[in-house]
């Protein structure tokens, strides 16, 4: 006698109702199955759909501070600026040429991350496996950071992170060849030079990664790679590409590098140090955040393979250094680890690659919930709902707010002023807002004393000239406005206007008159 097979007991494939769910498309089993016959297929998709995203969202969205502020130093040409090296106010630039000063901007960083998502993708394929360097992918889209900061805004991280995903790659090429790969040439390392010569065009903490790429080598038994002239090759290659951030800072009395050395005042601080922490959490979501550190750990314990190390060698300096400085420099921002945790990614793929089928539970709810985050993000951020739903809350979205209505109302106002319009800000921050909102209209200058990169622009025949300075509230007028001894202390607005989103007034910028404030320093 033939006995059944039982439900479930994995004879003939179980019953009908398991064998309808496994072929079902987006089960887990079938999902599975996929991954591993063609996981560049499924990364290929899952890279173009957090690009469209991403466009989505740059379309969304109006500019915050940061973004205002480098389009409108961007559109000045020059070697490097004061704030961070040249590269993404060149890019800025050039996409302003080319599509004119709108959301359509920020098309070159989307791109550009979904150029660093398959480097990352190809990076951890080679040392992990394909299976790893899906999950890779996918989980550094859905961090927070690198969805939105790094992946749309117009700052420094989007062509840092490329350029950096890019030379770890070919270093990769060069240290860990595949079988049947060709013995690497010297243009292997030209190429590795320029790459990191172009990350370090884009912001200096490049650095770290370099001297983590450094120390292993010379920890390993790649040291013999010393012996040969590629090493010294790159180091050239490198320097070529960064010298016009040598020369301007040289031309400048090295104010850029006195700037960035010099953030925050020594004074040890775990307050400081506890919000560093919790602000790289915050910045990578918590649910990719602790597996992250987990992935990281586990390889530090483990310690076996060289693959594993040189991520963590690439990670560990800018991780390590940017959140300690915080303890005793009692400043720090948690985006500035961020290229370090870019390489602990192949390592967290490779952790969830031995466990599958979990692996991709966690990524579907993961999906869910950072997407579902996003749109209200995306909602807030676009229509201001969350100022109206509690106005006496700070709003953080309100960076968005566009100041362009202040171009409307300038060449009226500024009738009778012989020498053309000028107008200033308290701080680079609202001078940010009204560069980007003035264009070519008038010149726009600091009367603060953070002047950032409008220090470097100051045009000495604006002394003494009429003008207008544009405040971005009462409250902003009466915590800045009085320090400064050229303005009055009872100010006299000639304008109130009022700015906001989806027809909603947020904001009243005051528009105050002033005689000989301009081209003076405070």
């Amino acid at each position: 006698m033939v006995t059944p097979a039982r439900p479930g007991n994995g004879k003939a494939g179980g019953s009908a109702v398991e064998r309808q769910q496994s072929a079902h498309p987006f089960s887990v089993e079938t999902l599975s199955e996929k991954l591993t016959a063609s996981p560049r297929r499924i990364a290929f998709a899952i890279v173009l759909a957090f690009t469209l995203v991403r466009l989505v969202w740059a379309y969304a969205l109006g500019f915050g501070i940061d973004e205002s502020y480098t389009i409108g130093q961007s559109r000045l040409l020059a070697l490097s600026y004061f704030d961070h090296p040249p590269l993404h106010y060149w890019i800025a630039h050039a996409a302003g040429v080319l599509f004119g000063w709108s959301w359509a901007v920020r098309i070159p960083t989307v791109l550009l991350f979904a150029a660093t998502s398959w480097s990352i993708f190809c990076l951890t394929e080679r040392l992990f496996g394909g299976v790893a360097a899906v999950f890779s992918v996918l989980f550094l889209n859905l961090s927070l950071f690198f969805l939105v900061s790094a992946g749309a805004w117009i700052v420094p991280d989007g062509p840092l992170l490329f350029f950096l995903a890019c030379a770890a790659q070919v270093m990769a090429r060069i240290l860990f060849p595949s079988p049947g790969d060709k013995e690497p040439t010297i243009s292997w390392w030209i190429l590795a030079g320029g790459l990191f010569g172009l990350a370090g065009l884009a912001k200096y903490s490049a650095l770290f990664t370099l001297a983590g790429l450094v120390f292993f080598v010379i920890a390993t038994r790649h040291r013999r790679q010393l012996s040969t002239a590629g090493p010294y090759v790159a180091c050239l290659v490198g320097l070529v590409v960064i010298s016009p951030v040598l020369v301007w800072n040289v031309q400048h009395d090295w104010a850029s590098l006195r700037f960035q050395a010099g953030r925050g005042n020594p004074q040890f601080s775990p307050w400081a140090f506890a919000r560093m922490v919790l602000g790289q959490i915050v910045w990578l979501g918590p649910w990719i955040a602790f597996p992250l550190m987990g992935a990281a750990l586990h390889a530090l314990r483990k310690g076996r393979t060289e693959k594993e190390l040189f991520c963590l060698a690439l990670a560990v300096p800018a991780i390590g250094y940017t959140t300690l400085q915080a303890l005793w420099s009692g400043s720090g921002l948690p985006h500035w680890p961020m290229p370090g945790w870019l390489f602990i990614f192949p390592l967290l793929g490779a952790r969830m690659s031995h466990r599958v089928r979990p692996s991709i539970r966690y990524a579907i709810a993961t999906s869910v919930l950072t997407l579902a985050l996003l749109t209200v993000a995306a909602v807030f951020g676009a229509s201001g709902a969350l100022h109206r739903l509690a106005s006496s809350l700070h709003d953080p979205t309100e960076d968005l707010i566009d100041w362009s209505p202040v171009a409307e109302v300038l060449t009226p106002l500024n009738i009778g002023m012989p020498d053309g319009p000028a107008v200033a800000g308290l701080d680079w921050a609202e001078a940010g807002k009204l560069d980007l909102a003035m264009g070519e209209i008038a010149p726009v200058l600091v009367l603060g004393r953070d002047k950032r990169g409008f220090a470097t622009r100051s045009d000495p025949r604006l002394a003494g000239r009429q003008g207008l300075v544009i405040v971005a509230s009462e409250k902003a007028w009466a915590k800045n406005g009085k320090a400064l001894s050229c303005l009055p202390k009872v100010p006299q607005p000639v304008a109130r206007l009022p700015v906001g989103r989806a027809g909603q007034a947020e904001l009243t910028l005051l528009v105050i008159p002033v005689e000989g404030c301009m081209g003076t320093t405070q």
